[in-house]
């Protein structure tokens, strides 16, 4: 799995019908290319000279244009945006004047403008929120975040509504809420829901309605509990004190299903994870069920249980549990798990998910009344798998490479009603496939 030649299309995104990716060979320049679905429709858009440690990342789509950040070999890497034509190809900006590169992360749409962040690499930190409305003349700085000794200022970027929601950090606050309309004076702290200088630690945002997030936060009355936000400080409230006092629950947001928010929780004493959920305006969450831990209770907060995707199809909600390793990224074990919103109809799937050492959260993509996502087995190794919500459902889709070599299908994603990935060819280099829609019982190679 560790193969050089393996080089990774991290993502995989939807432009007007089309599925559009990046390439970064071991030799050669990196590139952009869009597919229709065929292997005669899948062309090269734009090719980057070959810049040491250069690559097309961080693919956003927002109003109806594709940003991502690329090297052109003069400039540095810098913001660029596509129409999906050659020529409609371009940088957006030269942010840092000259071959300088701009450290750009966490790009993100709200409505039609871009959001991102700008680092200045060094100590301190420097960083500062971007925006940009797809021109040249509209990318600009919407405010200065500071200096940081390490880490971030800015973290986990989500849109809700018309506003931009992050976790922010600042002096006199510590680390809280914050949120941006796009102006200056409009980004700011929301609540200082742990006072002073102490964090809060807002993290797992959930969108439940237009500007409404649940999250997790810690204060030191109720610990680590489950909080809701209308981006108000009035509006910034405690849901529920699972674990009462200063105690924790660490809860978890992860979807909405059924009009009712879905988490987990971890304060089970034999380190089960809880699954729980909640109707928006209640102050009582319901406990669905305990999934197991198999590795016992007393694990570190980072070695805790997690979900880490989750879909909805046919009024099930299919998820993906991740069991940390101690040492490694790679997990202990990942477990595909479903539940209709009781205790009866949340059942176990399949496990593991993925055994490579080159794991990532595998995605879970719903067609139909079917979903698909990355799954192992030792007859078949890590191919792509198909799940109608029941064990005796949930199987092999196709072994692409027969027999226990795996050809590890990352990036599942559905584009123009059909469902793209990346899978390891006999080769060990990379094809691109997808899935026609409609049709569970075959993949087809589009292109390698």
């Amino acid at each position: 799995m560790n193969d050089p030649s393996i080089r990774g299309i991290t993502e995989l995104v939807e432009l007007r019908g089309a599925t559009f990716f990046g390439r970064s060979p071991d030799t050669g320049g990196p590139s952009l290319w869009k597919s229709n679905g065929t292997a005669k429709g899948t062309v090269l858009v734009k090719q980057f000279p070959a810049v040491a440690g250069a690559s097309i990342g961080e693919l956003t789509v927002a109003g109806g244009r594709l940003f991502f950040v690329a090297d052109d070999g003069e400039h540095g890497a810098e913001p660029w945006i596509s129409d999906g034509t050659s020529q409609g190809t371009r940088m957006l900006a030269d942010l840092t004047p000259g071959p300088g590169s701009s450290s750009l992360q966490e790009l993100v749409a709200v409505r039609n403008t871009l959001f991102f962040l700008r680092t200045y690499p060094g100590t301190p930190i420097h960083e500062e929120l971007w925006k940009s409305d797809g021109s040249a003349t509209g990318t600009v700085r919407v405010k200065d975040l500071g200096t940081v000794a390490s880490g971030g200022i800015a973290i986990g970027l989500t849109a809700s509504g018309d506003t931009l929601f992050f976790s922010g950090l600042d002096p006199e606050h510590g680390r809280e809420p914050w949120k941006s309309d796009g102006t200056e004076a409009g980004t700011t702290l929301i609540k200082d829901i742990n006072p002073g200088p102490a964090n809060s630690f807002p993290n797992f945002p959930v969108s439940i309605a237009e500007g409404v997030n649940y999250f997790a936060a810690t204060d030191p009355v109720y610990g680590r509990e489950l909080w809701r936000s209308d981006s108000t400080e009035s509006g910034t409230v405690l849901v529920e004190d699972i674990a009462p006092g200063p105690d924790s629950s660490r809860p978890r947001p992860f979807s909405v299903f059924k009009g009712q928010l879905y988490f987990t929780s971890s304060e089970s004493p034999d380190g089960a994870l809880r699954l729980r959920k909640i109707q928006p305006g209640q102050a009582h969450s319901e406990h669905i069920t305990d999934i197991p831990n198999p590795f016992g209770p007393g694990a570190p907060a980072p070695q805790e249980p997690l979900v880490t995707n989750a879909a909805e199809a046919d009024g099930q909600l299919f998820m993906t549990v991740y069991f940390p390793g101690l040492t490694s990224p790679t997990p202990r074990d990942a477990q595909l798990w479903c539940t209709n919103g009781t205790s009866r109809g949340t059942r176990l799937l399949h496990k593991p998910l993925f055994i490579s050492d080159r794991y990532r959260p595998p995605n879970l993509i719903p067609m139909g009344d079917r979903v698909l996502f990355t799954g192992s087995s030792p007859e078949a190794g890590d191919e792509p798998w198909v799940t109608d919500g029941t064990v005796r459902g949930t199987r092999v889709l196709q072994d692409l490479l027969p027999g226990s070599n795996s050809s590890a299908p990352l990036v599942l994603t559905r584009s123009a009603g059909e469902v793209f990935f990346v899978a390891q060819g006999a080769d060990r280099g990379e094809q691109l496939w997808k899935l026609p829609r409609h049709k569970h019982h075959q993949a087809r190679r589009g292109t390698r």
